[in-house]
């Protein structure tokens, strides 16, 4: 709301949105422990699905809006975001409230009782449930790599089609949206009755077709097609991981554990660019997707043997 009258060429605008992004970020896990307090095993992954499918329409709609308010209006940009975010939060706060306090006695009698309150510090909780500390550094290889949409692509198409590169990686990404709201419901019928990790296993192994036969392609359908098994692969981790996350968490450490673990997985896509970076100083491109290729595909095998943990 404050951005909206502040002139844009202000380094106050800047500061703000800076702010705006640190306390979205601090949301993020209330929000996580919210949607698992209010789910169970059984509804839980449709829901999470639902979540994320509402959450790339927003995606998809947002810039397009964006972009003309940002040429013709920019104050009611921010004035628009502002008042969205406001109504979403009345919403939340009148249809869901809150949820903390959950009696433990219920889901013991649902027979979960990897979810049942415990005390201690959260680093105690993990130790005790190393599944846990596995799952996040797989992640962070599978976000790791997933990085390289955003970094070596865009880079890989300016290289093939020049200055046509940026209009082509922007209706790559286009179409990762569209496909992200047509699948996702299909996806999840489909892989309803699958364990988690060995729904995200399969997605890493979609990850290891699509990043890994970068280093081949150079024709423009080749690359909308490595992109559907990409956005397959995309789908079933992240409809699957925050599942696995609120089924092995106990009630009382939902919000916390929601902080530390993409701690851990975002940390991929912060240290991917550096190092892919570096090693394509030093090697090429079509090197890079070997070498991503083989860190996914060495992640989702250790995916497949997680599962004997966990049974």
């Amino acid at each position: 709301m404050l951005c909206a009258s502040i002139k844009s060429s202000s380094m106050l605008l800047v500061y703000l949105l800076i702010l705006s992004s640190i306390l979205y970020s601090i949301s993020s896990p209330a929000y996580d422990a919210l949607l698992a307090d209010i789910t169970v095993p059984k509804n839980r992954q449709a829901s999470y699905s639902l979540s994320y499918m509402g959450w790339n329409l927003g995606y998809a709609i947002g810039p397009i809006l964006g972009g003309l308010l940002f040429k013709n209006a920019l104050p009611f940009l921010f004035f628009g975001d502002g008042v969205t975010t406001l109504i979403s939060m009345i919403l939340v706060a009148t249809f869901i409230g809150e949820t903390k306090g959950k009696k433990d006695q219920e889901i013991n009698s649902e027979k979960r009782p990897l979810e049942i309150s415990q005390e201690g510090s959260v680093f105690h909780i993990l130790f005790q449930r190393p599944i846990l500390i596995f799952f996040a550094l797989i992640l962070f290889c599978y976000d790791f790599v997933y990085a390289q949409w955003g970094f070596a692509l865009p880079l890989q198409l300016a290289d093939l089609f020049g200055k046509n590169g940026a209009a082509l990686y922007g209706t790559l990404a286009s179409f990762n949206g569209i496909l992200v709201i047509i699948l996702t419901p299909l996806l999840t019928k489909v892989t309803k009755k699958i364990p988690a990790i060995t729904v995200m296993s399969i997605g890493g192994f979609c990850y290891v077709l699509s990043f890994g036969s970068l280093a081949f392609v150079h024709i423009l359908f080749l690359f909308y097609l490595d992109l559907f098994i990409m956005t397959i692969g995309e789908i079933l981790i992240s409809i699957s991981s925050s599942v696995f996350i609120a089924d092995h968490t106990p009630l009382s450490y939902r919000g916390r554990i929601s902080a530390i673990i993409p701690i851990v997985t975002g940390a991929g896509y912060v240290v991917s660019p550096l190092v892919i970076g570096n090693f394509i100083s030093y090697a090429s491109i079509k090197d890079a997707w070997f070498l991503a290729g083989a860190i996914v595909f060495i992640a989702a095998c250790l995916m497949s043997l997680l599962k004997r943990i966990d049974n």
